[in-house]
């Protein structure tokens, strides 16, 4: 089951109140829960997802307001795209998806990860800003370069390595 975290930014894009939301509960997928916010870059609203267990991250920019709607389609797609870059094999990849059959929206529940979102989000601003901007950036590279910088919360791995780890478990 795919649980996403949802930030109140989040939350209020989706129009959902407290009550729509879901408890957080434990499940068995491999890479675990995601948490997602949005943001604006280049006046374009824009998607951030990070994992939890390994904090890899993916983005999505250009998001209309009825795209939002549709944010499990996006994550699966984004998801699978980011995973295709980093050279992941396809049916390791549709194993991965396949633990995200259906779709759970709860509150975020750790300031810990928020801020490590936050981090993340400032990451992909200054490097994006500083290659040009949207237009002009390759985002897929500043994808890969951001999840191969060291994060201290998971004892200064890289977050592509914890995913690779993960990702090696499947049969």
């Amino acid at each position: 089951m795919l649980q996403l975290k949802l930030t109140q930014k989040v939350q209020k894009e989706l129009g959902l109140k407290p009550k729509d939301l879901n408890d957080i509960e434990d499940t068995n997928t491999k890479l675990g829960d995601w948490f997602v916010n949005i943001f604006y870059i280049d006046r374009r609203k824009s998607l951030i997802f990070m994992n939890e267990k390994t904090l890899f991250s993916f983005m999505l920019y250009g998001v209309k307001k009825d795209g939002i709607k549709k944010i499990e389609l996006i994550f699966r797609h984004g998801l699978e795209q980011a995973l295709a870059y980093e050279s992941i094999e396809k049916d390791k990849i549709n194993k991965l998806l396949s633990d995200y059959a259906q779709t759970k929206f709860t509150k975020t529940d750790s300031k810990k990860m928020l801020g490590n979102m936050n981090d993340i989000t400032s990451l992909y601003k200054h490097i994006i800003y500083s290659d040009g901007g949207l237009e002009s950036c390759n985002l897929a590279e500043i994808m890969m370069q951001i999840n191969r910088t060291p994060q201290r919360n998971i004892d200064w791995s890289y977050s592509i390595d914890r995913v690779k780890e993960l990702v090696d478990q499947l049969r």
